[in-house]
């Protein structure tokens, strides 16, 4: 049930730039690279842009390589500078994306290169950076990696010390302590995050929500399922408190489902995997659905559902086609356990040799060697091989001893019991089931003993809501403080009004006579200065409106002028194909040259229908599809005669993002048809429909009843260009294309038609 691969996965995902990089958005940072003025800021101002591509959710490819562009450029910057301080950071955001890209060498030819220059310069903070990124090369699943994952961030971590920055210490030590979660030694990482949770509360963080649930599963592994709750509600308390809705709550959701599962509460740890899963699925996170989707497993296993638990083993084989290691691994274990409840143990035993050579490849104390003897000793019991179930079972014990599994080792001394009892060896079963006794008590003593460890946890957050409120009620004294202030000023200001009221009317009735007049003439003159302002704002806002009225018309002339031009450009390409297919006799070369006619003709007409229309933004598909017939049914007229075109198109407006490859599809998709479907002078229909599915849903269809695909052709291996060009058309619409036999051959495209 444990998925320690998620651990590592989604804490690395949510690492922060250790940099210094500023969340602010490309088009923020491309303004502020406009208006940078030295060096030093424009490399910062590049690197900043690099960073913000590579770190981007949902990054393509053209996104890494656009960062790669910035970088470049900020690395030649540096180079003539001549500055330590950039040149790492260069090769260190080099690393990033090369990594991002696959391109692992090269990333770590960087990053070596990042270490050696800031080893000769006092660059602690830089170097730490640095580390932490060589770390990302190393795996967890292999021991030796992960002890030099280890080395290079415990190395940080001092880094970081000598620079003072406490903040970026805090979030290596946690980085550490979770590789040591990831090994399963849990002392050394209770150890090191709860010196990591000391230093981000000195540094006054409020993000201690992945430090939390750290925590809380690392409780739940060592049997203190209390204590592990309370730092997964806290976990997922102060996720909400600082709207985060990142994987991380994912991650957080996915364990506190496993400790609520570890409970019993089968129920509630379906209902946080199901808030786990929605999260991954938003982000489209393959890695993080498949884990929650596996761990469901264990609860059908539990709740006595194999059929259930089996089936969801393998829809997940059936997407996951290859598995690291360690998935394989649980995988298989799993179809062990399933096959074993359902007593269908020949279907087990095929698996039984796999998990064995898991195990070998494994070393001694691997917390996954638990799974496997779990699986084994479960299967062996049930098939009343006790020697060998009592075998695995001293296996276990050495393992859980070692890495301190307390309530897997209670379980396993009460399957020891059993087999030892089948087996007649009762001295044996008494004492192991002696030990199962003593392991639940010393569960119940961890339990008594953690109960100061909560009680320290609800202090704090006692502590916190106690300051919460302990601040809102000196607010609300300041605020009535602040009121009271307010009105005695207002007093003083009333009796000083009266006063200064009373003298001003005074001296006004002296003279009243002589200023009524100076008024007025001082009223006219402003009324004649205002009027003249007024009129003179008219008339530049007149001469605006005017000059805005001309650039638009200037603007829709040019864009009318562009389209022209570009069906003209490709009609002239059109007429150098033709001459030169007046020049070749070979017949593939010519097919080659028309096809690539028609399919020029299928774009021109676009152009043509943007500079004829009013509406310069969308293409009336109604008119486009009927010339586009037209125009084929012209050029294979006296190839093709007697084929009818039945056109059932639907009043759509398509902007010319989707106009183009619509087209080129309706190209392809005609051409074949005339061209294949029918013998010569043989009459046939095409049906042509462009027809609303949904709201914006669209369903494209070309079929015909002609004789269909040669014997034995397949259209998915031995498609044609024209058959991968369809299907990159479709890709481009974001939709699908289903090509399919039935009364002649049908090409249907459902796309989701773009608005606005």
């Amino acid at each position: 049930m444990y998925r320690l691969s998620l651990v590592l996965h989604i804490v690395l995902m949510g690492i922060l730039p250790c940099m210094g990089q500023t969340e602010t958005s490309i088009p923020a940072l491309q303004r502020q690279l406009l208006k940078a003025s030295t060096d030093r800021e424009m490399i910062s101002i590049l690197l900043q842009l690099g960073n913000a591509y590579v770190d981007r959710e949902d990054e393509h490819p053209a996104d890494l390589d656009s960062g790669l562009l910035y970088i470049d450029r900020a690395a030649g910057m540096g180079a003539a500078m001549k500055n330590p301080h950039w040149e790492a950071r260069c090769y260190y955001s080099y690393s990033k994306v090369y990594r991002e890209k696959g391109m692992l060498q090269e990333g770590q030819t960087a990053i070596v290169k990042a270490r050696k220059i800031l080893t000769s310069a006092n660059l602690p903070r830089d170097l730490g950076d640095v580390l932490m990124e060589n770390g990302n090369y190393y795996s967890v699943d292999i021991e030796e990696q992960l002890k030099e994952k280890i080395r290079l961030y415990e190395e940080a971590v001092t880094q970081y010390h000598k620079a003072g920055a406490i903040g970026d210490e805090a979030f290596a030590l946690r980085m550490v302590g979770d590789c040591y979660h990831c090994w399963g030694k849990f002392d050394e990482a209770l150890a090191i995050l709860h010196k990591s949770l000391a230093l981000y509360k000195e540094s006054g963080r409020k993000d201690l929500q992945g430090l939390y649930d750290l925590l809380g599963i690392i409780a739940t592994s060592t049997g203190d399922y209390s204590l592990g709750m309370t730092y997964g509600l806290m976990a997922i308390r102060t996720a909400e408190e600082l709207h985060d809705s990142s994987l991380q709550l994912c991650t957080i959701y996915n364990r506190l489902g496993i400790t609520h599962f570890q409970l019993g509460d089968y129920k509630q740890a379906l209902d946080y995997s199901r808030k786990g899963l929605k999260i991954a699925c938003r982000y489209k996170d393959t890695a993080s659905i498949l884990i929650i989707s596996t761990n469901v497993v264990g609860t059908y296993l539990k709740t006595g559902k194999p059929q259930e638990a089996l089936a969801l083993l393998n829809h997940i084989v059936s997407i996951y086609k290859q598995p690291i290691f360690k998935d394989q691994l649980w995988i298989t274990a799993n179809m062990v356990r399933c096959y074993v409840e359902m007593k269908e143990y020949e279907k087990a035993k095929a698996f039984i040799p796999r998990l064995q050579t898991f195990s070998r490849q494994m070393s001694a104390y691997n917390y996954y060697q638990t799974l496997i003897y779990d699986a084994l000793i479960a299967y062996y019991l049930s098939t009343m091989q006790y020697g060998t179930a009592s075998y695995y079972c001293s296996l276990q014990s050495e393992v859980c001893k070692k890495i301190g599994l307390v309530n897997v080792l209670s379980n396993n001394y009460l399957r020891w019991f059993r087999a030892d009892s089948a087996l007649k060896n009762y001295p044996a079963a008494i004492k192991h089931y002696q030990e199962y006794k003593i392991m639940n008590d010393s569960l119940f003593h961890v339990t008594k003993a953690s109960q100061i460890a909560r009680l320290q946890v609800q202090y704090d957050i006692d502590k916190k809501d106690k300051d919460i409120r302990l601040k809102q009620q000196n607010i609300e004294l300041l605020t009535r403080q602040g009121l009271l202030q307010q009105s005695a000023l207002q007093q003083a200001r009333l009796t000083r009004n009266v006063i200064i009221s009373g003298t001003v009317l005074l001296l006004l009735v002296l003279v009243l006579g002589f200023n009524r007049y100076q008024l007025k003439q001082q009223s006219n003159k402003q009324l004649k200065q205002k009027q003249e302002e007024i009129y003179k704002q008219n008339l530049s806002l007149q001469e605006l409106i005017t000059t805005q009225d001309k650039l638009l018309e200037e603007k829709e002339w040019l864009v009318k002028e562009i389209h022209h031009r570009v069906k003209n450009n490709l009609q002239i390409v059109m007429s150098l194909l033709n001459t030169q297919a007046s020049y070749l006799h070979d017949a593939d070369a010519l097919e080659a040259i028309s096809e690539s006619k028609h399919r020029m003709q299928a774009i021109s007409l676009i152009h043509q229908k943007l500079y004829q229309s009013e509406n310069m933004a969308l293409i009336d598909m109604q008119t486009y599809t009927r010339e586009l017939v037209g125009y084929l049914k012209d050029s294979f007229e006296d190839v093709q005669p007697d084929i009818y075109f039945d056109l059932q198109i639907a009043q759509v407006n398509l902007d010319v993002s989707q106009a183009v490859p619509v087209g080129l599809i309706l190209n392809e998709a005609l051409t074949n048809a005339i061209k294949y479907a029918f013998s010569r002078d043989e009459s046939g229909t095409i049906v042509v429909s462009l027809q609303y599915a949904l709201d914006t849903q669209l369903v494209l269809t070309v079929s015909d009843n002609g004789q269909g695909f040669p014997p034995g052709f397949d259209v998915r291996t031995q498609g044609t260009m024209g058959t991968r060009l369809m299907e990159t058309l479709a890709e481009q619409l974001e939709g699908t294309i289903t090509i399919r036999e039935e009364q002649g051959v049908s090409v249907i495209v459902s796309f989701k038609q773009q608005i606005g």
